[in-house]
């Protein structure tokens, strides 16, 4: 139960398109632009989906550009051949989405096109093509390059590989291709070929956004960064038991990482009905990363819970107009199932 990435559960809301039901369909969206992760096997040296997602809220500047910094200690190939399926996409906006598959591509066949020097001159050692195929906006056609170098110098502090990618712009031609008719939202990208590091640790995803100039390029004065921490490995627990008597299930689980703190971080409870997830409740943790729920119930229910946290940056940033937002990896539970049983007469 991925509940803050599943961006679509809120684009489905917004258009009515019923896309896809998960939990995150109750989440706000965001105060500030905010970058978020989540790993379906948070353990060490997993091979597991990670999901990285970019919201910007309605009143803020177009993205025009995102540099993602993959942390030291995750295995990306960037040798894949040509068609090698990296992982899937998602894109929205206020009112339209798309998904799509993310692929490898020759990567010398944008050396000299206009398009990639205008967004990350130079050659690279590999691209990744997001091809948006299914979804509102799917009429016209939308493929966006990421251009994919491991870093050197001074970058090598902020993560081993940088993926450059130029965004579509509302209603101005730009490197990242034809307008889209309206400002784009959000951006999740679900990597399916990468492992987790091998030691514990907390690995910081960085994300350097710059909005575009009056020409549609990016302007790197608008730089500004978004971060996301994930502690590895975490562990989520939930088990759950009926008080039949007074119609309560009890639901109680811990947080589980050596690599940051557990204490104090806000738990959401989900239920699960026929239209998806619905949040039900929250509380926090304790200072050794347990919690409890005690929730009516009438019928068989099944329930998950999501840990997450939004915060300010720790440290200095390089980026011209400083750190913006600093998130914590989602962590979910597995799922308890509390089973009613009917009394026979």
């Amino acid at each position: 139960m991925n509940v803050k990435l599943l961006l679509a559960a809120i684009v489905a809301a917004v258009v009515g398109a019923g896309w896809c039901a998960g939990a995150g369909a109750t989440a706000a969206a965001p105060a500030k632009p905010e970058l978020d992760t989540w790993s379906a096997k948070p353990s060490l040296g997993a091979k597991a989906d990670t999901q990285i997602g970019l919201t910007l809220p309605s009143g803020a500047a177009e993205a025009g550009k995102m540099t993602l910094y993959v942390p030291a200690g995750y295995s990306l190939n960037p040798g894949a051949a040509p068609g090698t399926l990296e992982g899937h996409v998602l894109m929205f906006t206020a009112d339209d989405f798309a998904a799509g598959d993310l692929r490898a591509v020759n990567p010398g066949a944008y050396d000299n096109t206009p398009q990639a020097q205008a967004c990350a001159p130079g050659q690279h050692v590999a691209v990744w093509i997001m091809n948006f195929t299914d979804g509102l906006f799917s009429s016209q056609t939308v493929t966006i390059p990421i251009y994919i170098d491991p870093t050197s110098g001074d970058e090598t502090a902020l993560g081993a590989f940088k993926l450059q990618a130029c965004l579509p712009l509302a209603y101005e031609p730009s490197p990242g291709g034809s307008p889209l008719g309206a400002k784009m939202r959000g951006l999740d990208w679900d990597f399916t070929r990468i492992s987790n590091p091998s030691a514990a640790g907390n690995y910081v995803w960085r994300g350097f956004v710059s909005n575009p100039d009056t020409t549609g390029n990016p302007d790197p004065t608008t730089t500004y960064e978004l971060r996301s921490d994930m502690p590895l490995p975490a562990k989520l627990t939930l088990s759950g038991s009926l008080v039949l008597k007074h119609h309560r299930a009890v639901l109680s689980g811990r947080l589980q990482t050596p690599s940051a703190p557990v204490s104090g971080l806000t738990v959401r409870l989900y239920r699960l009905g026929w239209d998806g997830w619905t949040r039900v409740g929250s509380t926090r943790t304790t200072v050794n990363g347990s919690y409890r729920f005690v929730h009516p119930i009438k019928k068989s229910t099944t329930f998950g819970t999501a840990v997450w946290a939004v915060g300010g940056c720790s440290g200095d940033s390089t980026a011209p107009n400083g750190c913006v937002n600093e998130t914590r990896a989602e962590v979910d539970s597995p799922n308890a199932r509390i089973v009613v049983r009917r009394r026979h007469a």
